[in-house]
């Protein structure tokens, strides 16, 4: 059993004091609507900075901060370029875009003997860029911090003409597996594999589950055929295929083709 110093008790009987205060702020904003509520400190909120370390809460929390170090700073792959985010594509995204793609691949195989038709993503899931040199899971969990999982949906031509649509509106996503060239006038040609789109026969593609449900304005998942769940998150299948890609290549590879391509890039909606 550990003993707090009096110096630790003043940190936890300020932090309850404050937790009570904002609960209590909290319940006034529900009763009385956000835009009602004013608040104006009646008096300092000194943070105590006279309060020194405590030396028995340090090792109390040090076992924990340990493993959690150890655990980010594993190392599951190498590149010799940095991956950044960017539409109308980008290294990260396009990169991203094929481990989804090659894991709903194998698994849509595996389960009804088809193979993946596309894999699609949203930009503003992907937070930040990968370094050049080592990928350790912190960077993975820095670019994909949800839980996220990956879902396998099988979609009319209807839907799949109203998916190109919002890809190009938005100025492009993620994508594998999937080609657009769109003209001065936004009209768009697509290619699914070496096939050009054809809006009378139904597609197999892989996403997330936050754009199953919508999220982003991508309705026209909701209406899916057929759905494959694979309780895998997004990070998770990240992590296992750089670690694979390494394995085999000694480096990630580059993914520095223009997956989606638009006559007049300045046009590009900036979403």
């Amino acid at each position: 059993m550990y003993h707090f110093s009096q110096n630790c008790r003043k940190c936890v009987n300020l932090y309850v004091v404050r937790c009570g205060f904002l609960l209590m702020l909290s319940v006034l904003a529900l009763s009385c609507g956000v835009k009602n509520l004013h608040y104006k400190a009646l008096w300092p909120l000194n943070t105590a900075a006279d309060i020194r370390p405590d030396s028995t809460m340090s090792r109390f929390l040090k076992p924990y901060r340990d493993t959690l170090l150890q655990f980010t700073t594993t190392v599951v792959g190498k590149t010799d370029t940095g991956y950044f985010p960017e539409r109308p594509s980008g290294n990260l995204g396009n990169l991203c875009a094929d481990l989804t793609f090659a894991y709903a691949d194998s698994l849509l195989k595996k389960r009804i003997g088809l193979p993946l038709d596309a894999a699609v993503l949203n930009l503003g899931g992907l937070r930040t860029a990968l370094p050049s040199g080592s990928i350790t899971v912190g960077n993975l969990y820095e670019v994909m911090p949800f839980e996220n999982t990956e879902v396998l949906l099988k979609i009319s031509g209807g839907a799949m003409d109203s998916l190109l649509r919002h890809i190009v509106k938005r100025g492009g996503e993620p994508v594998s597996g999937l080609k657009i060239e769109v003209n001065e006038k936004q009209e768009f040609i697509a290619w699914i594999g070496n096939n050009r789109f054809d809006s009378r026969r139904d597609y197999w593609i892989a996403t997330s589950d936050y754009l199953m449900n919508g999220g982003d304005g991508y309705n026209m998942f909701r209406g899916a055929l057929e759905m494959i769940a694979t309780e895998k998150t997004m990070r998770g299948i990240f992590t296992e295929g750089i670690r694979a890609e390494t394995a085999k290549y000694g480096i990630v590879r580059k993914r520095t083709e223009r997956r989606i391509v638009y006559a007049n890039e300045a046009a590009i909606p900036k979403k």
